[in-house]
């Protein structure tokens, strides 16, 4: 059976030694990276199963490394880092990250994160058999982990993947946020609601004409989201 692959791309040496011993004492391959650059410059879909990155890396800030790791690459990522608040988690979430998790943490709660991130990962790789599904003028091609509309692909993240197939599979029905938060990141998430909105945020921008008035992913005050089918309209 093969191992899943964890990089680890982490300024303070004390953190990034503890996660990669603990990392390793959990069965997963491990290598580190110098820096954010090294990451952006050698990134393939043999990289990695996993990137464990810091809010400041050696050459480039978390945030940056990550909308620019975007762009090309749906690779699962954790940031760490200091914020308390969530308006940290936010940003690292809304540049791309699948989670963020604050110094100081416990091994249980990483592990919680981790195992949370590459679960993701192994349902739909499961699911995502050879085929297509249409809503409106919307295409998910399941292959390929990625939405198409008008003829133009856009790759989509794992956690971006399982919440607009889930949404997908109930089209034109109220979703609540716990049932979504609960499906897509975990039991432990259920009321993380900032996780969610940052989602459906982010699927907007990639499927929507105009993310500020949206057709598509539609919200329902106080209970959740709709996956509208236009076609039906």
């Amino acid at each position: 059976m093969n191992r899943s692959k964890a990089i680890l791309a982490i300024r303070d040496m004390d953190s990034l030694r503890l996660l990669r011993a603990n990392l390793r004492a959990a069965g997963y391959d491990v290598s580190t990276a110098p820096g954010g650059q090294y990451i952006l410059n050698n990134i393939s879909d043999e990289f990695g199963d996993l990137l464990v990155v810091g809010e400041a890396l050696p050459d480039i800030g978390g945030l940056e490394f990550l909308k620019l790791l975007r762009a090309g690459s749906d690779i699962p990522v954790v940031m760490m880092g200091q914020e308390k608040g969530s308006a940290g988690v936010v940003a690292a979430l809304r540049a791309g990250a699948d989670d963020y998790l604050s110094f100081p943490y416990s091994t249980d709660e990483f592990f919680a994160r981790v195992g949370a991130v590459m679960r993701r990962i192994r349902r739909e790789s499961v699911r995502a058999e050879d085929g297509k599904k249409k809503i409106g003028a919307l295409t998910i091609d399941l292959s390929q982990r990625q939405v198409i509309i008008k003829e133009k692909a856009t790759p989509l993240t794992p956690t971006e993947f399982k919440l607009l197939i889930y949404m997908a599979e109930r089209p034109d029905q109220v979703i609540s946020h716990e049932e979504l938060l609960t499906h897509v990141w975990g039991e432990n998430y259920a009321n993380y609601v900032h996780y969610l909105r940052v989602g459906i945020g982010r699927l907007r921008q990639k499927i929507e004409k105009d993310p500020s008035s949206p057709i598509y992913l539609v919200t329902c005050s106080g209970v959740g989201y709709m996956l509208q089918d236009m076609a039906n309209r």
